[in-house]
């Protein structure tokens, strides 16, 4: 920092401060450094990551709007180009304070077994949130599963995936989970999924009279798609009832599949209810027979021990 152009008289304050400011503190390598360097260099950063977040900010919002990109495809080329750009910014700077890179061969060493030790799960979960945006296995707003998770993709970041349940609580996922674990994705690729909803009827039912009844119940719910149809499948006869499968398409309530069940369940009951068909519950049938007669055993044979 030349301050050579202020009139500096010895012993005032500013004179006091812009020794400080020059004085040397550190050195790396043969460079030494002042806290005029420092206070350069951080604030240089900060204009940075401004100007990062700025021009993700334009790419996402006004130049990939007009192109016929995709949003989960925008979102990762944006982010690409803003750890690029941040990366690239961080070198020149470091440059221009003075900093000789080829000296930090050692520590980039370091950061490196530091890196593939202690942040090794930070760094997968990085590579892993970049093969989510480029690949695109989940996109934001898809229905997915993960193991006992089941909820809605809403903001897919760096290091983790925001997911919302139908209870609405938020649930951070780590993006390693979604590389590494199976991953059940209701909506990809369309925006309408197929639910089943079992039904059990007793053995003294007509099969077609149930499978009309059924039928009619999913034709009363605005939410089940006439196209596809539904379908009713005879799936096995149980120990108490004929079990039946009621399968029904739907794309209002995608992201509700309790509600989707509830409002066929009813409709359910409401049309066995008509048809006079019974809903068995578990029974069990026991058979008494009468006790034979217990046969006196035979005499021991003479010559024996106990013969008389």
């Amino acid at each position: 920092m030349n301050l050579d152009w202020f009139a500096l008289e010895e012993g005032t304050w500013y004179a006091r401060l812009y020794e400080w400011l020059t004085a040397p503190l550190f050195s790396i390598g043969k460079e030494s450094f002042s806290a005029a360097n420092v206070l350069k260099l951080v604030l240089f950063l900060m204009l940075l990551a401004w100007a990062a977040r700025a021009l993700r900010r334009i790419l996402v919002r006004r130049v990939f709007p007009r192109t016929q990109v995709d949003p989960a495809t925008a979102l990762a080329i944006s982010s690409l180009i803003f750890y690029g750009f941040l990366s690239l910014g961080i070198l020149v700077g470091l440059q221009a304070a003075g900093i000789d890179l080829s000296t930090l061969t050692v520590l980039f060493g370091a950061l490196g077994v530091g890196i593939g030790f202690g942040l090794q799960t930070i760094a997968s979960n990085f590579v892993s949130g970049l093969i989510i945006l480029f690949e695109r296995p989940i996109r934001i707003g898809d229905r997915i599963q993960v193991g006992d998770l089941h909820g809605r993709v809403v903001r897919i970041r760096a290091r983790a995936t925001e997911v919302v349940t139908n209870d609405g609580i938020s649930v951070i996922v780590p993006n390693s989970e979604f590389v590494s674990q199976r991953v059940v994705n209701w909506s990809h690729g369309d925006d309408k999924i197929r639910i089943r909803v079992p039904v059990g009827v007793s053995y003294g039912s007509d099969p077609e009279r149930v499978r009309q009844a059924l039928l009619e119940a999913a034709g009363s719910v605005d939410a089940v798609l006439k196209d596809p149809p539904p379908r009713v499948r005879l799936k096995e006869f149980g120990d108490s009832a004929i079990e039946f499968e009621l399968l029904g398409w739907t794309t209002e309530l995608l992201h509700a599949r309790g509600e989707f069940v509830s409002r066929v369940n009813f409709a359910i009951h409401a049309a066995l209810e008509r048809h006079g068909i019974e809903i068995p519950f578990p029974q069990r049938v026991v058979h008494l027979r009468p006790a034979a007669a217990v046969a006196a055993p035979p005499p021991p044979a003479a010559g024996k021990p106990g013969a008389p």
